[in-house]
């Protein structure tokens, strides 16, 4: 989920009014009302808000779960909190230019228990549009309120690190158990033979510019420079080009990026992909995605998987409370080669957990598993079929506002039918990103 939805999420909870209980029960008002006290001096606000409810819905008279709800929801009486609500729901419809003119008829009538929710919103939206400039001057009024404070401070993280220009260095070590398995295809033979450990060196740089909200044109080049095994140094350079249009709850997002790799020095691959995708933004959102990409390997040795491949999912994305998100799906792939025998077809799924984007420690967790079908029997006539299961899993640590640490771990096994084509990989990593955005 985005900021923006995240906080249209809590803005819909503080308005929502459930029914009384059918019996008033006061200790259970009092123990919703603790449980609403930890979950907001633990900034997860949405559960605060659930709890509070549930507290008035049994005990309507408990005071201190009124003034939590009102803390929490940033409460302003009469007008105020009316404009405040209508502005939330302006751009929760998409409408961003009718919600920012009325935050701003908020900031305009002169302090208020609404305005300091007003420039909170209005750093929401200008960091939605990545415009560096306004969301910070904006977040950095809100967090002068203590209600905000903690929210405000987040997403000022977010801010420093995004713009019109970005750029992103990421130094990190790794140790990795089976070197010789290149990214998209290894080379053939590689998985023959005993894997070979090596140390590594990945470094990773990033540009990225938005010519206008909508519009991002970033470059990457990625360098793994091994300690021993330096014919497997492997050299990327990825230009992607994407856009994304938003109405409401509806994203739509077309991708196109250019691959350039060089293995041990010497031109090693360029490829092409172009990818369409579609989310209904939601606590529960659908979610789809194609993309067909086409690859060209310049040695002899790997001509023979050259080729296209079709890749399709489709699934949800779900908010599991707590700030944790879920995203699984169903994956479907075609890959065609110039040697029939490394041609097949593939279905498998697919499951990643994501922590809060706001926390100061993050939380990424994947496991994907598939089944793959080749065209073409091997010259013993045996027909390779492959069962792939991977899994991941990287923390992200704030050290500042320019600076993450990052740590993790990704193992890999592959069953074939042939034996060639059984392994298993393992990569223990960790690093530091320094990030910086603006203009």
């Amino acid at each position: 989920m985005s900021v923006l939805a995240a906080a249209v999420v809590l803005a819909d909870l503080c308005a929502a009014r459930p029914a009384p209980a059918a019996a008033r029960d006061s200790a259970d008002g009092a123990a919703y009302t603790a449980v609403g006290d930890d979950a907001r001096t633990a900034g997860d606000l949405r559960t605060a808000v659930i709890a509070y409810h549930q507290a008035l819905a049994l005990d309507p008279d408990n005071p201190r779960a009124a003034a939590g709800l009102a803390a929490v929801c940033g409460d302003a009486s009469g007008d105020d909190r009316a404009a405040l609500l209508a502005a939330i729901a302006r751009y929760r419809a998409g409408d961003h230019a009718a919600a920012g003119a009325a935050l701003s008829d908020i900031v305009r009538s002169g302090a208020s228990p609404a305005s300091a929710g007003a420039h909170f919103f209005l750093g929401l939206i200008a960091l939605e549009h990545h415009d560096t400039a306004a969301a910070v001057r904006e977040l950095e009024i809100a967090r002068g309120d203590p209600e905000y404070r903690t929210l405000a401070a987040a997403l000022l993280r977010l801010a420093h690190r995004d713009g019109a220009i970005a750029v992103a260095l990421l130094v990190e070590p790794e140790l990795d158990t089976n070197p010789q398995l290149l990214p998209d295809t290894p080379p053939a033979g590689a998985v023959t033979g005993a894997p070979a450990t090596d140390e590594d060196l990945l470094t990773v740089a990033t540009v990225a510019g938005r010519p206008a909200p909508w519009l991002a044109v970033r470059n990457t080049l990625t360098w793994r420079n091994q300690r021993r095994l330096s014919a497997l140094d492997f050299v990327a350079d990825d230009l992607e080009i994407a856009g994304e249009l938003a109405d409401g709850r509806h994203r739509a997002a077309i991708r196109y990026d250019l691959d350039y790799d060089l293995l041990d020095g010497a031109p090693y691959l360029v490829a092409h992909r172009g990818a369409i995708a579609y989310r209904l933004d939601g606590v529960v959102a659908p979610v789809v995605s194609y993309s067909l990409r086409r690859r060209d390997y310049l040695r002899d040795t790997e001509q023979a998987f050259t080729g296209w491949v079709h890749t399709g999912d489709a699934g949800a994305v779900l908010q599991l409370g707590a700030g944790i998100e879920l995203d699984a799906r169903a994956t479907l792939a075609r890959e065609i080669a110039a040697d029939a025998s490394f041609a097949n077809v593939s279905a498998g799924l697919r499951a990643t957990l994501r922590t809060r984007s706001t926390a100061p420690v993050r939380l990424i967790a994947g496991a994907s598993g598939g089944y793959a079908r080749y065209d073409l029997a091997q010259p013993d006539g045996a027909l390779r079929s492959d069962l792939a299961l991977a899994a991941s899993a990287d923390v992200e640590i704030d050290l500042g506002d320019h600076v993450v640490a990052v740590a993790g771990a990704a193992v890999a096994r592959n069953q074939s039918t042939i034996e060639d084509f059984r392994y298993a990989k393992l990569i223990a990593r960790c690093g530091l990103v320094v990030a910086w955005g603006g203009l």
